[in-house]
């Protein structure tokens, strides 16, 4: 058994290895605001790692800064799979989050305005409904390398050059992939709506000569 410092001073002991998940079930049997993420020891996590050692623990609804920002980092990953559904040979490239609205960048290969959001819209809506699972995937930086490579994702490749670590994470759900730290929610079905909002025209690392993106905006409905 572990134990865990709660936020009331209360300790919580928990079998080793238990999911936060699991962990939430059994110490808010009756919350009605849903848990998103977790605190352990000072670092946001989502619900699907894992306990092996005492600590402090929080669990962090939507409400909470930390939870908005999963929701958002969520909500953005499934906007670009939407919108990759449509066009499937678009390179992925930076989300910008804040609490209240989300963004994806992405090189599509052609121009998309107002118009093309409605598609994208009913698109998003469809990943939402599907309730996919999100699965985290850790692998080395080579083992990330050539998996970018084969998928034709070069904004992401840059970015994994820059990070000073012998492995990554990669985040999946259903045929989407992204190379990223998370955390995120359990499923794509347990975001609220997504509307999306504006699509802006900006550059890869707002670098004037850098590849031309598109921004997609959205908020929750």
């Amino acid at each position: 058994m572990i134990r865990m410092q709660l936020p009331d001073g209360s300790e919580a002991r928990l079998q080793r290895g238990v999911t936060l998940c699991d962990a939430a079930r059994a110490l808010l049997p009756e919350s009605t605001d849903p848990v998103v993420c977790a605190d352990v020891d000072g670092v946001v996590c989502d619900l699907r790692q894992r306990l092996w050692e005492d600590g402090r623990l929080t669990f962090l609804t939507a409400t909470s800064p930390e939870g908005a920002r999963v929701l958002c980092h969520t909500a953005a990953h499934v906007v670009a799979q939407g919108a990759k559904r449509l066009f499937p040979d678009a390179t992925l490239g930076r989300d910008p989050r804040r609490r209240d609205l989300f963004q994806i960048d992405l090189e599509v290969g052609t121009s998309l305005g107002q118009k093309d959001l409605a598609d994208i819209q009913a698109q998003v809506d469809e990943v939402i409904a599907e309730d996919l699972p999100i699965e985290r995937y850790s692998l080395s930086k080579g083992e990330a390398r050539s998996w970018l490579i084969r998928r034709g994702e070069v904004l992401k490749l840059e970015i994994l050059e820059r990070i000073d670590a012998a492995t990554v994470t990669i985040y999946a759900h259903g045929e989407f992939f992204d190379l990223c730290n998370g955390p995120h929610l359990m499923s794509t079905g347990q975001l609220p709506p997504i509307r999306l909002t504006s699509v802006e025209a900006v550059t890869w690392r707002d670098d004037p000569s850098a590849e031309r993106l598109h921004r997609l905006c959205g908020t929750f409905a």
